[in-house]
């Protein structure tokens, strides 16, 4: 598996002092329908040691950090390509090659 961050998510992880970005798999149950979607977010390192100790998420070392995936059976491509995003002047990561 191939991690690229773009070069804005870079430097924002240097500007921010980031090092891992966390891929959780979320779920909200409405009395109408169920949502089941990809979360990406970063995580300090107190929150990458519990995911991976209580949550047993992989942890894969990247240039950048850490890549930690969760324990499901999600569809990963060769190629996981991370970036930055901003809506409404808020900031987020987007990603691209993994699928639930």
């Amino acid at each position: 598996m191939n991690f690229i961050y773009e070069p804005s998510l870079q430097k924002y992880m240097r500007q921010k002092s980031k090092k891992n970005i966390a891929i959780e798999v979320i779920s909200s149950n409405s009395s109408d329908f169920a949502i089941t979607e990809l979360h990406v977010h970063f995580t300090n390192e107190k929150q990458a040691t519990f995911l991976i100790t209580a949550k047993n998420f992989r942890s894969l070392a990247t240039d950048m950090g850490q890549v930690l995936l969760p324990p499901y059976r999600l569809e990963y491509a060769d190629t996981i390509t991370f970036r930055l995003k901003s809506f409404l002047g808020i900031k987020y990561i987007a990603q691209e090659g993994i699928r639930l």
